[in-house]
C-alpha cells in the first residue's frame, strides 16, 4: 500500500528511512532473511522498537501486507491475508505500527512506505503462501461487497452472483449507512483486487466483484473506476469464452457511456451485449441490454426505435417474470409518453411502476418513480403535489447514495420553483444540480439543468445572463446528440433575443426550435409556432 499523503512522507522522510533500516536489521532474525537495505553497513538503532524482535506471526503479516493491490487495509483485510481471528489481525497490525513498519492512515487504516513495501515484498517472494493469502483477501473482498450490496439494494439481490461466508471476520455492514459507508472507504480498493485479479489468474473474482459493484457504481457517478472494473471483466470473460460474463461486462460499460453521453460507443456495446444475451439464452439480460439500449436511442432523439426497444424489453420481462425489470421499463415507456405530451398515459404507467417498486421493496425504484411523478404534476400545473414528490425522491436518493438521482430530484423542485415564479430559489435548487451532474459526469442531465437555468435568470429579468447558459446548454446538447435539449436551448436563445429586441435572431432560433420539436412530436412545438405567428 502507498501512503496517501506523500508530502508528509517528505517531511518525515530521513526519520522514515532510519526506522526502516533498523527494521530491516530487527527482522533478521524474526524473517529469516537479510538485512536490508543490501550491502548497508550496520543502520543505527532509531525509534522506540529499535533492536527488539518482531514476533514471528507479525513478521509474516508484514510480509503478506505487502502483497495487498490497494492503497491501504484494515483489521479485516489483514485478518484475511493472515488467516485467523479479527483480535489477532488488529493485534498485528498495531505490532508493525509500533513497529513503524505500517502507519496509520486514518481510524483503524495503515498504509505502508513505497521503501518498506518493496522490501517486503522481497521477503515475500521466498514464502509459499502468496497466492492463498490473496485469495482469502480477494474472498473477503468480495463477501463484504456482497454484504453491503445486500442491505442498500436488497430488491436486486437475485441479480448479483451468491458469494459464500468467507472464513475470516467482516465489517459492519447492517445498517444502508454502514454499508454505503464501508463501500466508499474501500471503493479504490476494490477496484484494485479486480484489476490485479484480472491480470494475475484469478478471472473469477475479477467478474463476480464486476457484477456486485455494478448499481453501487452507477448509482453513485464513479464512471472512471466503472469502466476499469466492467472493461477487466470484459476481457477476462472473453479470454474464458463466457458469454453471460461477456454480455453482462459490455451492457454495464454500455450503461456507463451512456450516462457520460458518448452515445454511439454505448450503442455499439450494448447491441453485442444483446446478441451475446440471445446466444446465451438469457432472456431477463437481453431485456435489460433492450431496455437500455431504448434509453440510448430517445436521448438521441429515436422515438419509434425507443419505443420498439421498450417494448421488446416488457414482453420479455413479463415472460421471464422480473418484476422490477418491468416496473423500469413501464417507467421508460412512460417518459416517452411524457415527451410527447401523453401525460395521463404517462401517469397510468408511472404509477403501475411505483406499485411494483413498493411491492419489492426496492427503494432506487421507488426513487425514480417518484421523481417521474413529480415531473408529470409540473406538466399538469399540480405543484404542490409536484415538489411533494420530487421532495420524496431526494430523500430516498440521499438514502441509497444515488447522485444522480439526487440531481435530478434537485431539478425538478428548482423546475417546481420556477413554474410558480419563485426564481432565485429556483436557481438556487438548478445550482445544487449543475455541480452534481457536472461532479458525476452526467452529460444530459447538465445540458437539461443548463437550459432551466436559462429560464430562470429570463424570468428574473436577466436575459443576458440567460444567454450564457442557453448558448452552453446548445453546445453541449450539440455534441452529446440530445435533440430535444437543442430545441430546448434554441427556443430559450429565441427569447432572449427578443425581449433585446432582436427579432431576426429571435426568429431563426425559433425556426430551429420548432423543426426539432416537430421532429420530436413533443407538445412545445405548438408555443413555438405561436412565438413565430405572433412575430410575424
Amino acid at each position: 500500500m502507498t501512503m496517501s499523503n506523500p508530502r508528509r512522507w517528505k517531511r518525515c522522510r530521513g526519520a522514515v528511512t532510519a526506522a526502516a533500516m533498523a527494521a530491516g536489521t530487527m527482522l533478521v532474525t524474526a524473517c529469516g532473511a537479510r538485512s536490508w537495505p543490501p550491502n548497508s553497513t550496520r543502520p543505527p538503532h532509531t525509534g522506540p522498537s529499535a533492536g527488539r524482535q518482531l514476533a514471528p506471526d507479525a513478521a509474516r503479516l508484514f510480509r503478506l501486507a505487502s502483497l495487498h493491490p490497494g492503497t491501504d487495509l484494515d483489521c479485516y483485510a489483514a485478518t484475511a491475508l493472515a488467516g485467523g481471528p479479527v483480535t489477532q489481525g488488529r493485534r498485528l497490525l498495531d505490532a508493525l505500527a509500533r513497529a513503524y513498519l505500517v502507519q496509520r492512515v486514518g481510524p483503524g487504516r495503515y498504509g505502508m512506505h513505497d521503501l518498506l513495501r518493496a522490501y517486503a515484498r522481497e521477503l515475500a517472494a521466498a514464502d509459499g503462501d502468496q497466492r492463498q493469502a490473496l485469495t482469502r483477501l480477494f474472498d473477503y473482498y468480495l463477501s463484504a461487497a456482497g454484504a453491503a450490496m445486500d442491505v442498500m439494494y436488497p430488491a436486486e439481490r437475485r441479480h448479483r452472483p451468491r458469494i459464500p461466508q468467507p472464513l475470516t471476520g467482516m465489517p459492519p455492514t447492517a445498517s444502508p449507512a454502514q454499508a454505503r459507508a464501508w463501500l466508499d472507504r474501500e471503493r479504490d480498493n476494490l477496484v484494485a483486487v479486480v484489476v490485479h485479479a484480472a491480470a494475475h489468474g484469478w478471472p473469477g473474482h475479477a467478474t463476480r466483484m464486476a457484477a456486485t459493484l455494478y448499481r453501487y457504481l452507477q448509482t453513485g457517478g464513479y464512471y472512471p473506476e466503472a469502466v476499469t472494473v466492467y472493461g477487466c471483466a470484459s476481457d477476462v470473460a472473453r479470454q474464458a469464452g463466457d458469454q453471460g460474463e461477456q454480455a453482462r461486462a459490455l451492457r454495464s460499460l454500455g450503461v456507463a457511456d451512456m450516462r457520460q453521453a458518448r452515445y454511439e460507443q454505448a450503442a455499439d456495446r450494448l447491441g453485442q451485449a444483446v446478441t451475446l444475451y440471445r446466444d446465451a439464452k438469457d432472456q431477463e439480460g437481453e431485456a435489460r441490454a433492450l431496455a437500455d439500449l431504448g434509453i440510448v436511442y430517445f436521448r438521441q432523439g429515436r422515438l419509434p426505435e425507443a419505443g420498439d426497444h421498450y417494448r421488446q424489453a416488457l414482453a420479455l420481462f413479463r415472460n421471464s417474470g422480473d418484476r422490477a425489470g418491468e416496473a423500469h421499463t413501464l417507467g421508460n415507456l412512460a417518459g416517452l409518453d411524457f415527451q410527447q405530451g401523453r401525460y395521463q398515459q404517462a401517469a397510468r404507467r408511472v404509477r403501475r411502476s411505483l406499485v411494483l417498486f413498493r411491492a419489492l421493496g426496492d427503494r432506487l425504484g421507488e426513487a425514480y418513480t417518484l421523481s417521474n411523478l413529480g415531473g408529470i404534476d409540473l406538466r399538469q400545473g399540480r405543484y404542490q403535489a409536484a415538489a411533494r414528490h420530487l421532495g420524496q425522491a431526494l430523500a430516498l436518493c440521499r438514502e441509497v447514495g444515488h447522485r444522480e438521482g439526487e440531481a435530478s430530484a434537485l431539478s425538478g423542485l428548482g423546475e417546481a420553483d420556477l413554474r410558480q415564479a419563485r426564481y432565485r430559489q429556483a436557481v438556487g435548487h438548478l445550482r445544487q444540480a449543475l455541480a452534481l451532474f457536472r461532479e458525476t459526469g452526467n452529460h444530459s442531465g447538465e445540458v437539461q439543468v443548463l437550459n432551466s437555468l436559462g429560464e430562470a435568470l429570463i424570468g428574473d429579468g436577466q436575459a443576458s445572463r440567460a444567454a450564457r447558459y442557453y448558448t452552453d446548454g446548445l453546445a453541449l446538447a450539440s455534441r452529446i446528440g440530445e435533440t430535444y435539449a437543442q430545441a430546448s436551448a434554441h427556443d430559450g436563445l429565441g427569447r432572449v433575443h427578443a425581449s433585446a429586441g432582436d427579432l431576426g435572431q429571435a426568429r431563426s432560433h425559433w425556426r430551429q426550435a420548432l423543426a426539432l420539436y416537430t421532429s420530436l412530436g413533443a407538445p412545445e412545438a405548438q408555443q413555438v409556432r405561436a412565438h413565430l405567428e405572433a412575430r410575424g
